[in-house]
This record gives structure tokens, C-alpha cells and sequence, in this order.
């Protein structure tokens, strides 16, 4: 038990340092976000509540998610129907994965505030990692 409280006092402090970051980062990296999505950034990302700190990580997931939807959409425009068909599938192979592995790791913190914090986080980092790996479609 001594380590899972160790676990949780670090994931804690993850959470805190995640939110004290650069909320804009999807700005930097192109993606079209909305004047009421910055709106809602800046006054949720200066939070300092669980409650404000969860939704900030919930935004900051739904940011990355518009840049994969946005870098999927581009791959799609340049694949044949066949190839079309094969991503389709394996994107939705993808975020069943991606969901599922998320939920997996944060299951130690099941019940707890902070729970949805590290599962947003979880899926806006796995949720990036797929966007690098479309964006390399994207170049060849």
C-alpha cells in the first residue's frame, strides 16, 4: 500500500505541473481552435481546483483531438478507396485500443478526484503520438 500512495502523491504532482504548462500548446502545433475555445482555456487553465484542473486537462485532450481529426481528414484526402477503407479500420481498432490502454493505466486511480485528470492525460498524449504517426503519412 506504501507504494501505491507514493504512486498517487507523484501522479498528484503531475497532474499540478500538467496544468501549470503552456494550455496553448495545440495552438503552436497549427491546430484551429475556436475564439471560445481559447476563451474557455484561459479562464479554466488558470485554475487551481481539481475541478479546474480536470477540465483544463479535458480541454487540452479535446485540443489534441481536433489536430488528429484535422491530420486524419488530410490522410484520408490522399489515399485511394482501398487504402481509405484499411485506415478507417485501423483507426477505429486504434481508439478502441487507445481508450481501453488509457483506462488501463489509470485504474489504480479509479474513485479518486483526480481520476479523470489522469485519463485525459492519458488519452491527449496517446491521442498526439497517433497524430505524429499520421503526420508521417502525411510527408511520405
Amino acid at each position: 500500500m506504501k507504494g501505491r500512495s507514493i504512486l498517487n502523491v507523484a501522479m498528484g504532482l503531475i497532474i499540478l505541473g500538467a496544468s501549470a504548462a503552456p494550455v496553448f500548446a495545440g495552438l503552436k502545433q497549427g491546430v484551429e481552435v475556436t475564439p471560445d475555445i481559447i476563451a474557455q482555456q484561459a479562464s479554466i487553465c488558470n485554475g487551481s481546483t481539481t475541478i479546474e484542473i480536470n477540465r483544463c486537462l479535458r480541454l487540452n485532450y479535446e485540443v489534441a483531438d481536433r489536430k488528429l481529426n484535422k491530420v486524419y481528414r488530410q490522410v484520408m484526402s490522399q489515399l485511394n478507396r482501398k487504402e481509405r477503407s484499411n485506415l478507417i479500420k485501423v483507426q477505429r481498432q486504434w481508439i478502441n485500443f487507445r481508450d481501453r490502454d488509457c483506462k488501463r493505466e489509470v485504474s489504480i486511480n479509479r474513485g479518486g478526484t483526480a481520476y479523470s485528470g489522469f485519463l485525459n492525460q492519458c488519452l491527449e498524449r496517446k491521442t498526439k503520438q497517433r497524430t505524429a504517426e499520421l503526420e508521417i503519412m502525411l510527408n511520405r
